[in-house]
């Protein structure tokens, strides 16, 4: 079965304007095979599955589908073909159950007079909850409102929509980017059933270990060309590294060695009603604090009310010794904190805007005159902060959205550098971005403490917090149930602390 081509794209070439996206780009899938397809932000991944997707023409070259040339003009083309993605930007509808998302456009009704026909709901939730709970083993409930769901949560109705339409080709941009160890290995069981289906799978992810995991064969992009193809296990994540971006990674982490300084924020006994209780830390200037548990231990949550974005029920916040309120967004910015949200594209960026909009306007105060915004002043401002992050870009002006992930998370850096915070609290700051891009954010941080300010990371990453923080905190059921420093533990403490009770770690180390 797997000598079986389900999938060509044969010297492939894709151009905006001057730039070449694409440039003689080949790559093929058999029945049953999983290939990764890895590049750093801006290599072409992307541009090449949507053309795959019918959502770009390409200017060249020919696609196969079973050994025959097809023409994907539009999305409906390629599922029509069969092909099917899960984009690193989730498509649910919030307002919709999990079961009307799974089924949304393959709608099952009774009878056949078309769309004068009631649905089968009856029928629909049989079977979202068949592949919801029985195949891919989750508890998410099938009809609530997705928006009471976790980012996880979520993640997995995506993939299940995958499953229900029974797809020969499907692509995965990131699929784990939101999932939790064991999500992750519940994820990687329903691939290797799909793998024993005949399906072939793209599978596109910046967490490398996991690609030699999952994947029988890699294709490496770089700079719109493909620089290296093979099996799997001829690969290791140094030789991927190096392929990627041309040259040897001599550091994954940075991490700042200055000298840290007075406490400069005092979390006492913070609560938050259902969510959180008791959670009390201190951060210091010069200072990075990871806080890392499973998803719903509340480390998310914590971050957010510190930001004014939540109401604590208990507890009190000290900043610099004095004791603040953050009622809200406006509040916690006048007492100097900054925040970046995980997910960048629903909360953080404004699409539409460019890149200089997207940097000023949490310090517009800094760019105007007269109570006018003075474009030239934006730009300066800009352009500053695109030398000192190394920002890949045409210029001030160029839309946000037209961006690689790694730059947009450097552009949002930039934003609330811009209003000289002395709190800069992140979720997942590397989460979708490529191995160079990471680096280049780590060091983004090492320069925040470096200039004496103190910075909370929100991780699900054991390494990252071990690799850049100072201390770390770990969550367990809206508690913390351990705090290190970074250089006196490991990952399987960490995580054994996120899965249990402190008390119950401490066992199983004796």
């Amino acid at each position: 079965m797997k000598d079986e081509l389900l999938l060509e794209m044969r010297n492939i070439r894709k151009s905006f304007g001057p730039n070449v996206v694409l440039d003689d780009v080949s790559i093929s899938l058999r029945r049953g095979e999983v290939l990764g397809l890895i590049g750093e932000n801006g290599a072409g991944k992307s541009t090449l599955i949507k053309i795959l997707c019918g959502i770009y023409p390409k200017d060249s070259g020919e696609i196969r589908i079973h050994e025959k040339p097809v023409d994907i003009k539009n999305a409906r083309d390629a599922q029509e073909l069969g092909i099917s993605t899960i984009y690193q930007e989730l498509s649910v509808l919030e307002n919709l159950t999990a079961v009307q998302n799974i089924f949304i456009n393959r709608e099952l009704v009774k009878g056949k007079d078309g769309i004068f026909s009631a649905l089968n709901e009856k029928e629909m939730q049989a079977i979202a909850d068949r592949i919801l709970h029985q195949e891919m083993k989750t508890r998410i409930p099938i009809n609530q409102p997705t928006e009471l769901l976790s980012l996880a949560q979520k993640q997995m109705i995506e993939i299940a929509r995958i499953v229900y339409a029974d797809a020969q080709i499907i692509i995965m941009d990131e699929p784990t980017a939101s999932l939790q160890a064991k999500e992750r290995d519940e994820l990687f069981k329903i691939i290797r059933e799909l793998q024993a289906k005949g399906c072939g799978i793209i599978f596109i992810s910046h967490h490398l270990d996991e690609l030699l995991e999952i994947c029988d064969s890699i294709a490496i992009l770089r700079d719109g060309h493909k620089v290296s193809e093979g099996s799997a296990k001829q690969f290791t994540v140094d030789q991927i590294i190096e392929q990627m971006i041309g040259e040897t990674l001599k550091k994954k982490y940075v991490k700042s060695d200055c000298k840290i300084g007075k406490e400069l924020l005092c979390v006492d006994h913070l609560g938050l009603e259902g969510v959180y209780d008791n959670v009390s830390f201190s951060l210091h200037r010069g200072e990075v604090l990871g806080i890392i548990g499973l998803e719903g231990c509340g480390k998310n949550e914590v971050l957010r009310t510190l930001f004014g974005l939540y109401t604590p029920t208990a507890g009190r916040i000290k900043m610099n010794g004095e004791e603040i309120q953050n009622k809200n967004v406006k509040a916690a910015m006048n007492h100097r904190f900054a925040f970046l949200p995980a997910e960048r594209k629903v909360e953080g960026l404004f699409l539409q805007r460019d890149l200089a909009w997207n940097m000023s306007i949490a310090a517009i105060d800094k760019v105007m005159k007269k109570r006018t915004i003075m474009a030239k002043l934006e730009d300066e401002q800009a352009k500053i902060s695109i030398k000192q992050l190394k920002i890949k870009t045409e210029g001030p002006k160029q839309g946000i959205s037209s961006l690689s992930g790694g730059n947009q998370q450097k552009v949002m850096l930039a934003r609330w550098m811009m209003t000289d915070a002395d709190v800069f609290m992140m979720e997942e700051p590397t989460r979708g971005i490529d191995v160079n891009a990471k680096t280049e954010v780590y060091a983004a941080i090492a320069d925040c403490v470096e200039k004496g300010n103190g910075v909370i990371v929100v991780s699900s990453e054991e390494e990252e917090v071990l690799g850049i923080c100072d201390r770390i905190i770990v969550m367990r059921n809206g508690e913390i149930s351990a705090v290190f420093n970074a250089n006196e533990t490991n990952a399987a403490e960490i995580k054994k602390c996120a899965v249990r009770a402190e008390a119950d770690s401490e066992e199983i180390a004796q």
